[in-house]
Formats: structure tokens, C-alpha cells, sequence
């Protein structure tokens, strides 16, 4: 079966995994841990292109 996903693996601290069982009982609850990964990294890359664009918005004034 072909997919356009890939698998990879992390370890995260005790302390981050009870954070997203939070966040994951709270606002994912609906949907895998896999989404909300996956959203969550979504989330952090667009909050980082925002970071970027502004960064060179103020180094341009």
C-alpha cells in the first residue's frame, strides 16, 4: 500500500509527554495522536515562517 507519509521516531522528556496527554484530552480528543502531532508540527512551522516574515519585515524598516 503506498502512502505519502513518513515514519520517524523522537523521544521527548516525561514532562513533555504529560503536557500532550493534556493537550490531547483537552482540544484533540477527537482525533489520533498522530494528528495531533502532526498538526502540532504544522502549527510549529507556520508559527516559525510568521517569525521569519516579521524578522525581515522589521529589518527592512
Amino acid at each position: 500500500m503506498a502512502t505519502d507519509l513518513k515514519r520517524f521516531t523522537i523521544s521527548i522528556p516525561l514532562k513533555m509527554e504529560a503536557d500532550l496527554d493534556s493537550i490531547k484530552q483537552k482540544r484533540y480528543y477527537r482525533n489520533n495522536h498522530n494528528d495531533m502531532i502532526r498538526d502540532l508540527i504544522m502549527r510549529g512551522l507556520a508559527a516559525l515562517e510568521t517569525d521569519e516574515m516579521l524578522k525581515y519585515n522589521i529589518c527592512r524598516k
